[in-house]
């Protein structure tokens, strides 16, 4: 019986994942001053970010080359090569007063030179419809396309940007991955609405696939929420949010209702809490009787910042046969962003199946990565990445079945970027 390998994937605590494009992202919104408070409850990053932000039509492009090292190629244990790797982004937005429109594309392309392994690669593209028919309403779809080597994220130097945000969550610094090729397909959908100048409702839907083609069963996730949010005062948000989830794995299935009470505390102008908990509801076999989110985080000036939190949440199919995951994570940055700046970002992460069997083990496992970004021109700048995953599988499997291998895994590498945005304002 085939047996499938995962490990750890770290990009960036600042990054946003496939699971932020189902609506879990980090927002923002206006107080009654006119100050913008974020909160990982309001409407995701990619609507209130792309309008009323003026005419302009840009077209973007990218280019990393890298050289490093890989102790563990594709995530096979004892495999290691040195490692070439070749990325490319294109990208192309249009905003006018009241919508935005854009798609992008990103490549990754990587050679083993000497160890006789085929060129792994990774194919993201990603399309973003917004609109505001009205002052207090606004509306998006979101769609991303992922095909290729998950492994291949781990060495990356582009980290998938057409998804950057400033998001500080575990969504994007912890993600499962499995050996080989994956095909995972995102569609999410929103609608915001400002009730009063301090409150608002949000309703959205939202659809994860993911293929492991045959490495492990496919999942599909299908999820329905609402919320409601007010503003106590300035530096105070509260709200309650809703969901409704249907998750496939393989021949099971689960369904889970949720009940989350969330809030933001602003403490000072640059530290800021954030939290919520609730109950879950669904059969045994969906493992997960309660959910929560705790980050603590600090913006300074120059680009300074440090995060700390805590969760416990359902997965998004990215681990296959996951349902629930439980995280710690933490990071910071320092530096001067135009000379020299350096990041440190950890997590631990424990993957919660349904049902242990031979394709659907509980993993557990943490990572470190270290990064340092030299720019040599407002275009383009050098980097030095390190990366270290550890995972472990469960320790009891069913009779007859091949349990998980443990692995470690260690990805350094040395990249060149350069990056140009060409556009500017049309129209009045």
């Amino acid at each position: 019986m085939i047996t499938s390998k995962y490990i750890l994937l770290a990009t960036s605590a600042l990054l946003c994942t496939p699971l932020s494009l189902l609506g879990q992202a980090t927002g923002q919104s206006a107080t009654t001053s006119g100050t913008q408070v974020e909160s990982q409850e309001l409407k995701p990053s990619w609507i209130s970010s792309n309008v009323a932000m003026g005419e302009r039509s840009d077209l973007n492009l990218g280019v990393s080359g890298s050289y490093g090292h890989d102790s563990a190629v594709n995530n096979i244990p004892g495999v290691s090569s040195q490692f070439t790797s070749l990325q490319g982004t294109l990208g192309m937005a249009s905003r006018s007063r009241t919508s935005y429109f854009s798609l992008r594309h990103d490549a990754t392309f990587q050679l083993f030179p000497g160890s006789g392994l085929d060129m792994q690669q990774y194919q993201w593209t990603t399309l973003n419809v917004t609109h505001s028919p009205s002052r207090r309403t606004t509306w998006g779809v979101n769609a991303a396309n992922g095909y290729g080597a998950d492994a291949a994220r781990a060495s990356s130097s582009l980290s998938l940007a057409s998804v950057n945000t400033t998001a500080i969550d575990n969504n994007s610094v912890l993600a499962g991955v499995i050996s080989g090729n994956t095909l995972r397909q995102y569609v999410s959908g929103i609608v915001d609405h400002q009730t009063s100048e301090t409150s608002a409702i949000s309703l959205g839907a939202n659809l994860g696939f993911q293929n492991f083609l045959g490495a492990a069963p496919s999942t599909r996730q299908y999820d329905v929420t609402g919320s409601v949010r007010k503003y106590l005062s300035e530096a105070f948000l509260v709200g309650v949010r809703a969901d409704g989830v249907q998750q496939y794995y393989g021949n099971g299935s689960c369904t889970t209702s949720t009940v989350l009470g969330f809030a933001t505390l602003q403490l000072t102008n640059s530290i800021k809490l954030d939290g919520g908990a609730g109950p879950a509801f669904g059969a045994s076999q969906c493992t997960g009787s309660y959910q929560y989110q705790v980050v603590l985080s600090a913006e300074g000036y120059r680009g300074r910042r440090a995060y700390v939190g805590t969760s416990r949440k359902r997965g998004n199919g990215d681990v296959a046969g996951s349902l629930w995951e439980t995280s710690a994570f933490g990071g910071m940055q320092i530096g001067r962003p135009r000379q020299f700046t350096a990041a440190l970002n950890g997590g631990y992460t424990s993957y919660h199946s349904g049902v242990v069997t031979a394709q659907n083990n509980d993993l557990s496992g943490y990572f470190i990565s270290v990064e340092l970004h030299r720019p040599i021109s407002n275009n383009a700048e050098w980097t030095f990445t390190a990366r270290h995953f550890e995972r472990s599988a469960a320790s009891t499997v069913p009779v007859g079945a091949t349990p998980v291998a443990d692995l470690s895994r260690t990805v350094f590498f040395v990249a060149f970027n350069w990056n140009k945005q060409n556009g500017g304002r049309y129209g009045r």
